[in-house]
């Protein structure tokens, strides 16, 4: 087996120049190519997104790149062809339902009289066509309901059949929009400055790259509009601070460490800001510095009330308090243990108790005041009694006096007392706690809530219940002094830093200042309470100058200076070598006329003409006839349409209008030739025009080497309000003796089967056609066998070569039977004032004449063989 090697096919100019773009572009022009299409809006917003990504220098796997070679193979233009019109409906006058079939020739003339419906086809292939010429298409004015312009298009794309089905909402369709037509509007606009109506295929497809990239700028720019600054305006009293300035300079590149930095808002300064405040809102300042001074005594009151509840009842008040209860107990302890031993063998119980020592002293006190004034306690003299029951003592009793006396004036007891004593009297010098109402009065003063300030009361109760009662420390209510130690002296500062301020502000320029420190202090607040709207800012503006940077590269500057380069070498210079030689084949290469172009930017280009070596700022119609105005148009037209290299059809209506004979060959020879590359399709009701296609085309088929061209001839009829009906054999696309068989067969049959069944309205249609048809036929009689083709009325050529010995056989009496025939029938084929309208049709008569007709051709023939 050969293995044969494929060359690599290299990538050309232009393709070289598109793998520069940016490759989100070079993705467009990939994604292009292999749709054959517009992008739709989905691809749109991917492209987009690839432009983002490209922007940020990120890598995808959605970009592509175009294959060296791809657009050649992409510009094969095909081969289009309008195969048929069918089931045509509001169409002007137009039959409903009519057909109009165009033949397989490339060449095809549709003729017809005026009124037959031939304006009404072209201004229908004008519509779908998307012609620059077209006219607005009305519906059958006639018609009490009338339908909205439809058709069926059957075509063919290489060959390949499709239908078209096409309403006018549909507009120009796409398969179709190459296809050109030229008619009296398009002349004059190629007679003014027109833009080209095509483009070569390059520059079509740098246009679709720049519809492409105007989409994606447009794309990027509805999402930069989506991302709406949300961040609140910033009240304008601190616009002079530093921080609006920040914030005012906030970018994209701004770090999030600078904004951490700018919107840090700590307690302090908070304060700060709440204590310029005040100051700045006091209008009396004198009044409030002697409220101050009266706030700063309150205070001291309540330091000092604090103070003195902190000293009387610290551990240490609790530890004395504790050891002086301890002393006392012991003391009294020791004393009860010696009386125990004195009292032990008393009679009665509690001798030596505390009350009986109370009633001891009493006695006493009435022995040596009242009784024994001059003997001591007790009394145990002869013949004294006891001063309590007043009984003589006994021996006995004398001695228990005695011991007892000497037990209460021993040390012990003093001693108990004495311990007790100091234990009371300390407990006298504990604070006293404040009430409830003033406790709350001091605690609101330092800031604290009244319900923690009952909550401390009670704890302070209960610890100077326990310190009272000599409580061991280590169980005592714990109380911590700190929080309000501290409120105390932060009051105490505050008073004095406002004081001080206070004192300041009768300066003004100290309020100035203060005023500054103020709005930076709220700048500073307003910065920290919307942290994270600049934050959300920040983000905003890093997508919105990601968006910026995709959009630059979405501009269209580059492809509009390389559209405009193309332009100049494809277009314009093209352009004006193919106007002089269009100009040269229709046979005006003497008119003083030359073609003029100007760059309209983004690569358009319009064309007019000029007059060559005119004095003075003269028009064209000043100069040119109407013919050689037309001539100049069609050119235009032509050297406009035939740059596009489409093989798609050209249309002509009525291309012959107005020219002299010389110049109707010049342009049947160029639409002849054209339809050797393209389907040609021509509207005309001239006779002259079908002849001279008929006699170029002949020409063309006896030259050797030259295409052999078959013209499809196509005829329609108007039947009273109805056009647009296509004869089925038409008498002039036939020889008169193929004419008249027709005729015979097919006509007369019909007419005779419309009388049969009394079918008056389609009778008299068909007869007043079938007479038209004869007129028609005898007139070719008259050109093709009475005077042997010599010569024709719309042609210029006279064949007398084997041909001119036939008129000699012509005699009176032919000429008699003619002439009869072409005076009948003339009212059928010119048109009548209504004063004189055709007669109706005598079936008997005209098949008569016709059969006549048919038998005198026949005579002739053997006459002039």
């Amino acid at each position: 087996m050969t293995k044969i090697e494929i060359e690599p096919v290299l990538a050309d100019d232009f393709e070289t120049w598109l793998n520069a773009r940016p490759k989100w572009l070079q993705t467009a022009a990939r994604m292009l190519i292999d749709s054959k299409r517009q992008l739709t809006q989905d691809e749109i917003k991917t492209l987009a997104r690839l432009c983002k990504l490209e922007a940020k220098d990120e890598a995808d796997q959605g970009f592509l790149t175009v294959t060296p070679g791809t657009l050649s193979h992409v510009a094969n233009r095909p081969q289009l062809r309008i195969e048929e019109i069918l089931d045509v409906h509001g169409l002007n006058a137009i039959k409903a339902g009519a057909n109009l079939p165009f033949g397989k020739s490339n060449l095809s003339v549709i003729y017809g009289q005026n009124g037959t419906g031939k304006s009404g086809f072209a201004r229908l292939l004008k519509e779908i066509c998307g012609s620059r010429s077209k006219d607005e298409i009305r519906s059958n004015v006639f018609d009490p309901a009338p339908t909205p312009c439809r058709a069926h298009f059957k075509v063919s794309i290489d060959g390949k059949p499709a239908d078209v089905h096409w309403d006018i909402p549909s507009g120009p369709h796409k398969a179709l929009r190459h296809a050109q037509v030229f008619d009296s509007k398009a002349a004059q606009q190629y007679m003014g400055r027109t833009e080209a109506c095509y483009e070569p295929s390059r520059m079509k497809f740098v246009s679709a790259l720049i519809a492409t990239a105007d989409a994606v700028s447009a794309e990027l720019a509805g999402e930069k509009a989506s991302l709406s600054k949300a961040l609140p305006a910033i009240p304008e009293i601190l616009n002079h601070t530093a921080e609006t300035k920040w914030l005012q300079g906030l970018k994209s590149t701004t770090t999030p460490a600078s904004i951490d930095k700018e919107c840090l808002y700590t307690d302090q300064l908070d304060r700060e800001r709440i204590e310029s405040e005040a100051l700045l809102a006091e209008k009396d300042i004198a009044g409030r510095l002697l409220a101050i001074n009266k706030e700063k005594t309150t205070l001291k009151s309540i330091e000092t009330a604090m103070s003195t509840l902190q000293l009387g009842l610290n551990d240490a008040t609790a530890g004395e308090l504790e050891n002086l209860k301890n002393t006392a107990v012991k003391a009294r302890s020791t004393c009860e243990e010696a009386a125990a031993a004195i009292f032990g063998k008393a009679e009665l119980e509690g001798v030596g108790s505390a009350t009986w020592q109370k009633m001891w002293e009493q006695a006493r006190a009435y022995s040596t005041g009242t009784a024994y004034v001059e003997t001591a306690f007790p009394n145990v003299s002869a013949n004294s009694r006891c001063v309590l029951c007043h009984q003589s003592l006994s021996e006995g009793a004398k001695a228990r006096l005695a011991g007892f006396e000497k037990f209460v004036t021993d040390g012990l007891e003093t001693t108990a007392k004495t311990a007790e004593n100091s234990f009371v009297d300390r407990k006298k010098r504990l604070p006293t706690l404040p009430g409830q109402a003033d406790w709350i009065v001091h605690m609101s003063t330092l800031g604290f809530e009244e319900a923690d300030g009952i909550t401390w009361l009670g704890l302070l109760k209960t610890r100077l219940d326990q310190i009272a009662l000599g409580s061991p420390v280590g169980t005592l209510q714990p109380f911590d002094w700190s929080s309000i130690n501290e409120a105390a002296k932060t009051k105490s500062a505050y008073l004095i830093e406002e004081e001080v301020s206070l004192s300041a502000l009768l300066k003004d320029e100290h309020r100035q200042t203060m005023q500054s420190r103020l709005q930076q202090l709220q700048a500073k607040q307003w910065l920290s309470q919307n942290k994270a709207s600049i934050s959300a800012e920040r983000a905003r503006l890093i997508a919105v100058a990601a968006i910026d940077k995709a959009s630059r590269s979405a501009a269209t500057n580059s492809l509009t200076t390389k559209k405009n380069e193309l332009a100049k070498t494809e277009l314009d210079a093209g352009y004006q070598a193919r106007f002089l030689q269009e100009l040269k084949l229709l046979g005006g290469h003497r008119l003083p006329i030359a073609p003029q172009s100007k760059s309209g930017g983004k690569g358009k280009i319009t064309f007019g003409l000029n007059l060559v070596g005119a004095n003075g700022s003269h028009g064209l119609d000043y100069i040119l006839s109407e013919g050689e105005t037309r001539i100049a148009a069609l050119a235009a037209f032509l050297a406009d349409t035939t740059g596009s290299n489409q093989l798609a059809p050209f249309i002509f209506d009525d291309p012959i209008s107005s020219l002299d004979q010389d110049f109707e060959e010049k342009v049947v020879e160029r639409l002849v030739s054209l339809s050797q590359t393209r389907q040609v399709i021509i509207f005309t009701h001239r006779l002259s025009l079908v002849a001279l296609v008929d006699a170029v085309t002949e020409k063309w088929n006896k030259m050797p080497g030259m295409p052999s061209v078959k013209p499809t001839l196509t005829s329609l009829r108007r039947m009273d309000k109805v056009a647009g009906i296509v004869a089925t054999a038409s008498a002039r696309d036939l020889k008169p003796e193929s004419a008249v068989r027709g005729l015979i067969d097919n006509t007369i049959t019909r007419l005779k089967k419309h009388q049969e069944r009394a079918e008056v309205d389609a009778y008299e249609t068909l007869g007043k056609s079938a007479c038209s048809d004869f007129r028609v036929i005898v007139e070719k009689t008259i050109e093709y066998i009475l005077l042997a083709d010599v010569v024709g009325r719309f042609r210029r050529a006279i064949n007398t070569q084997g041909k001119l010995h036939k008129v000699a056989k012509v005699t009176n009496e032919d000429c008699v039977f003619i002439d009869d025939l072409m005076t009948r029938y003339s009212v059928f084929e010119h048109a009548q004032s209504d004063e004189k309208p055709s007669s109706a049709l005598e079936l008997d008569v005209f098949e008569a004449d016709v059969t006549a007709l048919q038998r005198w051709i026949t005579d002739f023939g053997s006459r002039a063989s």
